[in-house]
């Protein structure tokens, strides 16, 4: 598969680097010491920083990041008060650019630009001709206005780093499947290149070839709507163009990756007191990280034996039960608060926005969990201890959020299996006593076979069987050239 190779790099003046917020020794010295350094972005994918992990070392350091998604640090100077070799700031950032355009960085490292937030679509119209690029320009400048900030700026994203290149000069009254194939290669040639770089095993059902799926799903939702935008303008004599516009299926992924009881007792001990009452919180609720920051005292025992849940992105407002131990947890977290305080607040004292990721891979690192592990996870182990332990596929898609069970039934149908196997064992009523006397002789040869087909791994038993209900299929209508490069048989 030939991917192009398209370069977004824009050179970058040193002399206008933003300002380094520990540039002076007096800043520098309320920096209090930690296992990681604190990292300022000089360009994109360029950082200088200083590594401070006690009150005796204090190093500049450089970091940049190279093509497969890793960084890769150097040592530039002392930065120690009263150490002779010491550097200045200016020094430690004269020393990081000659480390960033030196040779041997270069060869490795990912293509830079001046640290900013993209505002618009890179593409310059040129000619009477309209343009894919001009659809798209159209479009970003409705979605500036009709689209969350957010929103709009993923919407930025997602065009210039997918669709950027000879796509956008094409004329849009030409567009087809040739031009969607190209489109899918490149996503899935992106995905491939840097699983294959962190040693992932690639294979059509790998979570990488999913998730380029969903991006391809995420591009087609961008190009219908400028696209229908375009025709909705009169600038399109035939639709055609929008009818070659399809989805592609994506078969649902059974979750394997989340914790038992002993580990969530080892990760919440690994974490610092704020962060422990919000990993907490996840576990008794199966609550997002956003829901958990909302929620405020008035909140806790509001006309149910549980939580009211504020309306979250685009998740209706709910009640989410309590067991009495999570009641008695969340009734701790109000005492001495207003009704509409916040229930969890940092370990400033600040409300929960983007500090817990950082604190959190530490927990997961002190605590021996996988290092993929995200806070995402406790909504997972959440649903899955409650499906383990039979409780029914709608109830826990209604604590979740869900407005019905399949998203449930696909990401943890394969744990209902367990408690299937567990309640056919042990409540059906004996038939046949001559069988029934046989297997109470032969008891210790069924649960040696009952230990060999679990294998140890609770997590993914059974997770090989689909019903016929889960079963995903591509749509007829999608172009041939898109099945066969996401190696779908036709």
């Amino acid at each position: 598969m030939t991917v192009p190779s398209l370069d977004r790099s824009t050179p970058v003046d040193w002399s206008t680097t933003p300002p380094c917020p520990f540039a002076l020794l007096e800043h520098r010295r309320h920096l209090k010491a930690r296992e990681t350094p604190y990292w300022h972005s000089v360009a994109l994918c360029r950082h200088i920083g200083i590594y401070r992990p006690n009150a005796r070392v204090s190093t500049w350091v450089a970091r940049v990041m190279t093509v497969e998604g890793r960084y890769i640090q150097h040592r530039l100077a002392s930065a120690r008060m009263g150490d002779p070799d010491a550097a200045d700031y200016d020094e430690a950032l004269r020393r990081a650019i000659a480390w960033f355009e030196s040779e041997a960085v270069l060869s490795k490292a990912q293509s830079t630009r001046p640290v900013g937030r993209a505002e618009g679509l890179n593409f310059c119209p040129y000619g009477s001709v309209y343009t894919v690029g001009s659809a798209l320009t159209e479009y970003l400048e409705w979605s500036r206005i009709a689209r969350s900030p957010g929103s709009h700026y993923n919407n930025v994203v997602l065009i210039n780093f997918h669709l950027c290149g000879p796509l956008l000069m094409e004329a849009l009254e030409d567009f087809n499947a040739r031009h969607l194939r190209e489109i899918a290669q490149r996503v899935l040639g992106a995905h491939t290149k840097r699983a294959r770089c962190r040693g992932s095993k690639l294979d059509p059902a790998a979570d990488v070839v999913r998730r380029a799926k969903r991006v391809f799903n995420s591009i087609i939702t961008v190009l219908r709507m400028a696209f229908g935008l375009a025709w909705d303008s009169g600038r399109l004599s035939s639709d055609r163009p929008l009818r070659c516009l399809h989805r592609i299926a994506v078969p649902p992924a059974a979750r394997t990756l989340f914790l038992n009881r002993e580990e969530c007792r080892k990760l919440v001990s690994n974490c610092t007191p704020a962060l422990a009452r919000l990993v907490l919180a996840g576990l008794y609720t199966g609550c997002r990280v956003g829901e958990l920051a909302n929620l405020r005292v008035s909140d806790v025992g509001r006309e149910v034996f549980g939580l009211h849940v504020a309306a979250f992105k685009l998740a209706p407002a709910r009640f989410v039960f309590l067991p009495d131990e999570a009641m008695a947890f969340f009734l701790s977290c109000c005492e001495g608060k207003e009704l509409g305080e916040r229930i969890l607040l940092s370990d400033k004292g600040k409300v929960w926005a983007r500090q817990h990721p950082n604190l959190f891979r530490r927990a997961v690192r002190l605590s021996d969990l996988p290092t993929e592990f995200v806070f995402h996870g406790l909504r997972h182990t959440y649903a899955s201890d409650l499906v383990r332990n039979g409780v029914p596929l709608s109830l826990v898609a209604r604590q979740l959020g869900h407005s019905d069970t399949r998203s449930v039934s696909a990401t943890y149908g394969h744990l209902a299996e367990q408690y299937r196997e567990d309640q056919i064992r042990g409540k059906f009523s004996p038939l046949s006593k001559e069988f029934e006397a046989r297997a109470k002789r032969e008891a210790s040869k069924l649960d040696a076979l009952w230990a060999d087909v679990h294998q140890g791994d609770w997590r993914s038993y059974a997770s090989g069987l689909e019903p016929p209900s889960r079963q995903s299929r591509s749509s007829v209508r999608t172009p041939f050239e898109i099945l066969e490069t996401f190696g779908f048989n036709a």
